[in-house]
């Protein structure tokens, strides 16, 4: 986002409106993929040339639901301000940072995406992911039949019935 005539008019605010790409993230494991962000406020400088950024940002964002595994989206809004410091070291996580009279906004805005996650995509109230977990007959599955070779722990049981077998 250009600022050059914000900062050479310092205390006045301009209005932007823009579009900014999110790269995907993964998030403990999962990825999440995000539309384009849409940010709308207002920009003003001050007399060392810092600029503060305040508005809002509007983005969707896909991941898989965490009950049945289906592609499913939450769409996202949060209020920002922020201050992007003239020269400041732009390797500081700390800080936002621009030199020269263009400012990034990636950083900003994939941190205000990714800060605003819910904590589990579901696709819904209704999901039928827990209610076929919850109906399913797992008596007959492949991973609950005992056969030898399969137990690890059966040698160990036939070692702890001995030794019970050879008290009084």
């Amino acid at each position: 986002m250009d600022v050059l005539e914000c900062t050479r008019n310092p205390g006045t605010s301009f209005h932007f409106e823009l579009e900014q790409a999110i790269a995907p993230q993964d998030i403990l494991g999962e990825t999440v993929r995000f539309d384009i962000a849409r940010l709308e406020g207002s920009m003003e400088a001050d007399d060392l040339g810092n600029v503060t950024l305040e508005g809002t940002l509007r983005v969707r964002a896909h991941a898989l639901c965490a009950n049945c595994l289906r592609e499913t989206w939450t769409d996202e809004e949060a209020s920002f301000q922020e201050t992007f410091l003239r020269d400041g070291d732009p390797e500081d996580d700390e800080i936002f940072a621009y030199s020269g009279h263009v400012i990034d906004l990636e950083k900003m805005v994939m941190s205000y995406a990714v800060l605003n996650l819910p904590m589990r995509f579901v696709c819904g109230p209704a999901c039928p992911g827990i209610a076929e977990f919850q109906t399913a007959d797992f008596s007959e599955t492949s991973c609950q039949k005992e056969t030898p070779g399969q137990r690890p722990f059966a040698a160990l049981q036939e070692l702890l019935g001995q030794q019970g077998e050879e008290k009084p």
